[in-house]
């Protein structure tokens, strides 16, 4: 990373500030890109005099413009927060698909790698199990939906202007800062502060939950090994666990004093086991981070952060 120059969008928010971070530790040259309608300026300002800053839109093609030039890759970690919580909004997609679009147009004129960050969730339901890479591609929901949107205009320009790209679909990321509280978190909090860890339905549904040091790992083999462009990587811890299984685990971690309680409601049964043997083979990303040594840094990181879900 010497002697690259990495643009990271989203860069205040969960995945965009730990990436600064570890691109910066790694002695990268890094520009961010964020108008902070989702991401914090706290999480970044450890960084602010290591990291050039464009406050800003993606939506703004001046902006974009502005932060692009003498850029080596873009990692393209901004998403618009209302899909993430199944909003209908029509402003979300539309700024979702234009700031793409702004990003992509730079980086083929100035011939930069684009890494998108797209989801597991551009599967939907499971046809057959482990979901590899090859698995058919039926999203459930409308950010699904946007994220694979996203694939195939990397995967046009790539055939029509020779961008240089790579996906990876992220699996279930969990970790400290995670903006977006995701069940491991949210059980975790849930016994921090002496609330039941509640289990909707029957507690089988499976998910392949991943540390977020494994998605910094992936990102930057991504940047780093010429043979990832223009490939598809699952990025998964590849240990998939039942809700029931993480709330023992988050009881155990916690000190085993939090109820576990099975609630009537509407669960989402889906057996999501993502395999990740392609990106350990190309990205060379060794053993991901075990679930109780991920919870267990989450967990420490919460008790000395109590206040970060009030603000």
């Amino acid at each position: 990373m010497q002697s690259k120059t990495i643009l990271v969008t989203g860069g205040g928010g969960f995945l965009g500030s730990h990436l600064c971070e570890t691109l910066l530790d790694r002695g990268a040259r890094v520009k961010v890109i964020d108008n902070f309608t989702s991401g914090r300026a706290s999480n970044l300002a450890r960084m602010l005099d290591r990291l050039e800053l464009i406050n800003g839109s993606i939506t703004d093609e001046h902006k974009v413009e502005e932060a692009s030039p003498g850029v080596d890759a873009v990692v393209h970690a901004a998403f618009p927060m209302p899909l993430r919580h199944r909003s209908l909004e029509t402003g979300a997609v539309t700024d979702a698909t234009a700031g793409l679009f702004n990003l992509l147009k730079e980086a083929v004129k100035n011939r930069s790698l684009f890494i998108y960050i797209s989801s597991i969730a551009v599967y939907g339901d499971q046809e057959y199990i482990p979901i590899d890479e090859k698995h058919p591609l039926e999203p459930v929901l409308l950010y699904g939906a946007v994220k694979l949107s996203g694939e195939h205009f990397c995967a046009a320009l790539a055939k029509s202007h020779g961008l240089k790209a790579v996906v990876l679909r992220v699996a279930d990321i969990y970790g400290p800062k995670n903006t977006r509280i995701n069940l491991p978190v949210q059980f975790l909090l849930d016994a921090l502060n002496g609330r039941p860890l509640k289990i909707f339905g029957s507690g089988r549904q499976s998910r392949t939950y991943t540390y977020i040091d494994d998605y910094l790992k992936a990102v930057c083999a991504a940047i780093a090994e010429p043979a990832a462009a223009g490939q598809v990587f699952n990025i998964s811890s590849g240990r998939a666990v039942s809700v029931y299984d993480l709330a023992m685990h988050v009881r155990k971690i916690t000190g085993g004093k939090a109820v576990v309680t099975f609630e009537k409601g509407e669960a989402d049964d889906r057996q999501l086991i993502i395999d990740n043997s392609l990106s350990r083979q190309v990205l060379n990303l060794g053993q991901p981070v075990g679930l109780e040594e991920g919870l267990s840094a989450t967990w420490d990181w919460l008790r000395n952060n109590p206040h970060f879900y009030e603000t």
